[in-house]
C-alpha cells in the first residue's frame, strides 16, 4: 500500500467542500480582538493538512486456513459479523459487508475525524475578553468567559486564568462575570438516543464546560462563577455576579489557557470510553467544519469524513449511544487500515486499551492487542475492533460486531475471535509497533 500519504486528501477535499457551502457561524458568536502582537495559536496543525489523492480500497483477498475455519466454527449460528485486514488486503469477512450498530466503536470514527481536521497538537482556547477597555486596572464593563470545547476545563484551570487577568493588572471590575452560550448549541439529543437513558450516559456538552459539566446548574454560569470566585481570591473587587448568554461581538481577548493536546483527549475517550468527550469533540468537529456546534453538524461531519475513505457509515453522535450509529465490520477494518499510514497512526492507535487497561482490564491478558470496545444494553449489541500482533508478526486489523447479545454473552465470542487471530500464522513480513 504504498502510496502518496493520502490520509487527509479525500477526507480534506469533502471536509472542504462543505466548508464552502456551509452557513457562517451564529451572529451572536463572539469575533474576539487581540491584544496588540498576541496571538492565540493552537498549533500549526489545527486545520485539514494538504489535499491529495483519495486512499485506495482495501483488495479484499479472501484467505482459507486453519485459523479462518476456526473462526468461522466459532461464530456459525450465531448473528455475529467479522472482518479482518492485513496491509491493504481484507483476508478474512462473514456478515463482513453489512452495517452493524457500532455502539461506542463508534468513537473510533469521532477520534480519526478529530485528529485529521484539528491535529494531534490542537488545544482548545478558553478565552477571557472584555467588552470594554482596561483603563488604570480598572475593566469598566462586563467580563466575558468563551469556551471553544475544553472538555477537561476545572475551577483549577480557571483560578489559573484568574491570575493570568490579574497579572494584567486588572483590580477591579464594574460589571459581572459572564459565560458564554453561543458557541455550541445546547442540544443534548441525537437520533437514536433512547429517552430517560442516554443521557445518563453523558452530560450536556456545551463550549464553556466545568468539571465535566456533572453540576447541576448551567455550566457556563457555573464556569463564570468559578473564575470570578477565582479573581475575587486575588483581591480583584467585581460589582457584578456570575452570568451567562450569548457573547457580544467584536470582543477584546485578554488572557486564555488551553486544553490538553488532542493527542490526550483521545487517548482518555478510548482508554475508558468517555462519551462525554466524544460529545464535546463532535460539537468541536461541527463548529469546525460547517460553523454550527451541534451535534449533527458535527456527525454529517464524520459521515463525509468516513466516506472520503470510501466507508459509508450511519453518524448520529460521536460516542455510540445512538443505536442509529453504523457501519460494516469491512468499513471499519478499511478504516483502520489507512490509520495505521496516517501521520497521527501512533496518537491513534495508543489511545486504544491494551490487555489490562481501561475497557479491557479483564480480558485478552497475555495478548498483544489494542482495541475498542462497544457495548449497549437495552437493546442488545456489542463491538470490538482494533490491532492484534499474529504469531507471524504481522498486524492485522479487526473488527467484530454482534447483534441481540449482551455483553456476558458476546465478550467471550468476542475474545476468542482475537485469540485465534493471536495464534495465526499470516503469510508477510512481520509489521513495525502497532
Amino acid at each position: 500500500m504504498g502510496r502518496i500519504p493520502a490520509w487527509r486528501s479525500g477526507a480534506a477535499l469533502m471536509l472542504v467542500a462543505c466548508t464552502a457551502v456551509a452557513h457562517p457561524p451564529p451572529s451572536g458568536h463572539p469575533t474576539l480582538v487581540p491584544p496588540s502582537g498576541a496571538a492565540l495559536g493552537s498549533s500549526a496543525a489545527a486545520s485539514p493538512g494538504s489535499a491529495g489523492p483519495t486512499p485506495p480500497r482495501p483488495r479484499i483477498l479472501l484467505t482459507d486456513a486453519s485459523w479462518t475455519r476456526a473462526i468461522d466454527g466459532v461464530v456459525a449460528g450465531r448473528d455475529v459479523a467479522v472482518a479482518v485486514g492485513v496491509r491493504g488486503r481484507i483476508i478474512y469477512l462473514h456478515r463482513g459487508r453489512t452495517p452493524r450498530v457500532l455502539a461506542s466503536n463508534e468513537k473510533i470514527l469521532t477520534s480519526m475525524t478529530a485528529l485529521d481536521v484539528f491535529g494531534a497538537r490542537h488545544r482548545f482556547p478558553t478565552v477571557a475578553a472584555a467588552d470594554a477597555r482596561v483603563r488604570g486596572g480598572r475593566l469598566r464593563g462586563n467580563l466575558w468567559l468563551i469556551g471553544a470545547g475544553d472538555p477537561g476545563l476545572t475551577a483549577a484551570r480557571l483560578a489559573t486564568l484568574a491570575a493570568r487577568l490579574h497579572a494584567l493588572g486588572i483590580r477591579r471590575i464594574t460589571g459581572s462575570i459572564e459565560g458564554d452560550t453561543s458557541a455550541f448549541d445546547r442540544g443534548w439529543w441525537a437520533p437514536g438516543w433512547l429517552a430517560g437513558i442516554s443521557r445518563s450516559y453523558v452530560t450536556r456538552p456545551t463550549a464553556l464546560a466545568i468539571d465535566g459539566n456533572r453540576g447541576a446548574g448551567s455550566p457556563e454560569r457555573d464556569a463564570a462563577s468559578a473564575l470570578r470566585a477565582g479573581l475575587v481570591a486575588l483581591g480583584v473587587r467585581i460589582r457584578g455576579g456570575a452570568l451567562a448568554g450569548p457573547a457580544p461581538e467584536h470582543l477584546r481577548r485578554l488572557a486564555w489557557i488551553r486544553s490538553a493536546p488532542l493527542a490526550s483527549l483521545v487517548h482518555s475517550q478510548n482508554h475508558d470510553s468517555v462519551n462525554f468527550i466524544a460529545e464535546m469533540l463532535t460539537k468541536a468537529l461541527g463548529a469546525r467544519v460547517e460553523g454550527r456546534g451541534s451535534t449533527a453538524a458535527g456527525a454529517r461531519a464524520i459521515r463525509a469524513w468516513a466516506r472520503g475513505w470510501h466507508v459509508r457509515a450511519s453518524v448520529r453522535d460521536g460516542s455510540g449511544l445512538s443505536d442509529q450509529d453504523r457501519t460494516s465490520p469491512l468499513g471499519m477494518v478499511t478504516l483502520l487500515l489507512d490509520a495505521r499510514r496516517a501521520p497521527w497512526r501512533a496518537v491513534f492507535v495508543r489511545s486504544l486499551p491494551t490487555p489490562g487497561q481501561g475497557t479491557l482490564t479483564d480480558r485478552l491478558v497475555g495478548l498483544r492487542v489494542r482495541a475498542k470496545t462497544g457495548t449497549l444494553f437495552v437493546r442488545p449489541a456489542s463491538a470490538l475492533s482494533g490491532y492484534v500482533r499474529t504469531a507471524s508478526g504481522t498486524i492485522a486489523a479487526f473488527s467484530i460486531l454482534t447483534a441481540g447479545y449482551g455483553s456476558c454473552e458476546a465478550e467471550p465470542i468476542e475474545d476468542a475471535i482475537v485469540r485465534l487471530l493471536a495464534g495465526a500464522r499470516i503469510p508477510g513480513a512481520a509489521d513495525g509497533p502497532a
